[in-house]
């Protein structure tokens, strides 16, 4: 009978490479916006890395002419520790773009090393920008920074939200030393906005810790676990803008939220705190809607996600 040699397996196995299951994810996506012969814009230059993922760019009825919307998306499962993706994209002269996401992006537990997204925004003379992305959710025990940096050239416009919510782990039977009934870590917000002469028009920035959201403060949050902001920004006034905004805002009864005028003449803010990330939602899609209406005079249809 012939013997039979069983395999080294033991041998095969060192020599496969060893994956760490929590390695962090630096990656980039660059994207150029241009306008054709019929001034209409198109993505003119892409270049994308996981988990960045781009729909094809289309225009929907009631939208300014020539403004294109697109999606962005993730292949993967949301933001873990140490990740930090961004974001660049330049808007030439005279584009017109609606950017969002195709949902919200999730934080996970990030085990004690932040994770990180930068958007760079480059907006070009007379083009104008939406970057409405789907709020930001934070799990329990998830630390997260959004860093958002725009420039501005002459008569180039922006509307540009910066919002979350969080989960509430009191909500859920389990054991209070469980790991999944944690609070998330913090939340982090820098904004920063200048012009064609590099002088600052806006910088927003905060620190939440959750432990202190979830303190019951009234001072701070009260029953609200969810938070936003929207910026208008232009060099035509927007004072006008105010009173539809107000009217419309005093009509959500899970919110509390104001808009005014933001300093040196450079547009508007909205700012808002909402029971819960539906209220949430419906917060900053309608004010998304207000504010197109005063601005082009005709009302966008909701974006399907």
């Amino acid at each position: 009978m012939n013997s039979i040699t069983q395999p080294n397996l033991a041998g095969l196995a060192e020599k496969k490479p060893v994956v760490s299951l929590t390695q962090s994810r630096h990656a980039c996506a660059r994207l150029i916006f241009s306008t054709d012969a019929y001034a209409k814009t198109f993505l003119a230059g892409q270049r994308t890395e996981h988990p960045f993922h781009l729909t094809r760019p289309f225009q929907i009825e009631n939208d300014p002419e020539g403004l294109i919307t697109l999606y962005l998306q993730s292949s993967s499962g949301g933001l873990y520790r140490g990740d930090h993706l961004k974001l660049d994209a330049t808007l030439e002269e005279n584009t017109q773009l609606h950017l969002t996401t195709q949902a919200g992006t999730i934080v996970h537990h990030t085990r004690g090393q932040e994770a990180k997204q930068s958007i760079n925004l480059r907006l070009e003379k007379n083009s104008y920008c939406e970057y409405l992305p789907d709020p930001t959710v934070l799990f329990s025990g998830a630390a997260f920074c959004s860093d958002i940096h725009v420039e501005m050239a002459e008569n180039s416009r922006l509307m540009l939200s910066d919002s979350f919510s969080w989960h509430d782990p009191r909500y859920k039977k389990r054991p209070a030393d469980s790991l999944a009934d944690q609070a998330f870590e913090q939340y982090h917000s820098n904004i920063e906005i200048y012009n064609e002469r590099g002088q600052v028009m806006v910088l927003d920035r905060f620190r939440l810790k959750g432990d202190v959201a979830l303190s019951n403060n009234c001072g701070i949050h009260g029953p609200y676990q969810s938070q936003g902001s929207i910026l208008l920004i232009q060099e035509e006034s927007t004072e006008k803008f105010l009173e539809p905004l107000r009217k419309m805002l005093g009509g959500f009864s899970k919110s509390y939220a104001g808009a005014s005028l933001l300093p040196n003449k450079s547009g508007l803010i909205i700012r808002f705190l909402a029971e819960d990330g539906i209220e949430l939602q419906r917060i900053l899609e309608h004010s998304w809607i207000v504010l197109r209406e005063q601005m082009f005079g005709c009302t966008p249809m909701r974006r399907r996600k």
